[in-house]
């Protein structure tokens, strides 16, 4: 009853606010070879509110050097493209998307340090080949839970009720109230909105990453960064995270099992920096 509603009104979402399109523009540059600092600090600067916010985050006491910088392209130069990436594409999404009923700093540290476990995921797994795209999709893999609870707070907060009642998985009770669950809604937003569909893809299948026929690679990295993130604590908001374990997931990712503790410890270190870019960052 509650699946075509809720689609309609998703594909009725058709402003991508201002933040979020430079984040999208940055995106697209990341996939340019021949992309320079200063385009990138240009497009930065289209959105000042972004600007002064990567600004504040640059010159915190995780990047500060010792003296402040107080120009963007400075900035560029000394952190880096893949590390203002990072920062703008976190402090856009944070802004664009609100909630009622989530715990929102828990939803953005654990987004965050999602987005920064899977990159080091991804380098014990393949370290030599770079993959900036499996942050981008850490940090949006759950974006369809603040879609639900942004649009649909009455409706997903008995959603809420009844999985906490039941103890049941929030998927599983999404799917039998609503008929569809977050990482569904995800899809069909950024479908809308036109992300690159490697990331889609990833979004979509992130708690079944059996499923992914497209990026089955960045789908397991996420999930296991999900999974860990989830296992240290460090959850979306929510309360609620699945239990199960995809247990050949080490294999196929050519990870060996004494990375564990190794993985855990950059975990920590990512989550205080996802704390800082949620102070600095958001609104």
């Amino acid at each position: 009853m509650f699946r075509n509603k809720i689609i309609n009104e998703i594909k009725n979402i058709k402003d991508i606010p201002t933040m979020f399109r430079v984040a999208l523009e940055i995106e697209r540059l990341a996939q340019d070879i021949n992309s320079s600092a200063s385009q990138i600090g240009q497009i930065i600067k289209l959105d000042p509110a972004l600007t002064a916010k990567v600004l504040a985050v640059a010159n915190s006491a995780a990047y500060a050097s010792t003296h402040r910088i107080s120009d963007l392209n400075q900035v560029i130069s000394r952190l880096g493209f893949p590390t203002i990436r990072k920062i703008a594409l976190s402090i856009a999404v944070m802004n664009t998307f609100k909630s009622k009923y989530i715990d929102y700093d828990k939803f953005w540290i654990h987004s965050i340090t999602v987005g920064y476990t899977a990159m080091y995921i991804h380098k014990l797994a393949n370290p030599m080949k770079k993959n900036e795209e499996v942050y981008t999709a850490g940090i949006l893999h759950d974006i369809g839970i603040l879609i639900l609870d942004q649009y649909f707070p009455d409706l997903y907060r008995k959603v809420f009720d009844i999985a906490s009642k039941k103890k049941a998985d929030l998927q599983f009770v999404e799917q039998k109230i609503l008929g569809i669950d977050h990482a569904e809604v995800g899809q069909i937003l950024f479908e809308n909105w036109k992300l690159p569909e490697k990331i889609i893809e990833v979004i979509r299948y992130h708690h079944s990453p059996q499923k992914s026929t497209k990026e089955l690679y960045n789908t397991r990295i996420v999930y296991l960064a999900n999974f860990i993130c989830n296992n240290r604590g460090i959850d979306n908001g929510t309360g609620f995270f699945p239990e199960s374990f995809y247990d050949d997931i080490w294999e196929d990712l050519n990870l060996p099992i004494d990375e564990i503790q190794n993985i855990i410890d950059d975990v920590e270190k990512d989550t205080n920096l996802a704390k800082d870019l949620l102070k600095l960052g958001g609104l």
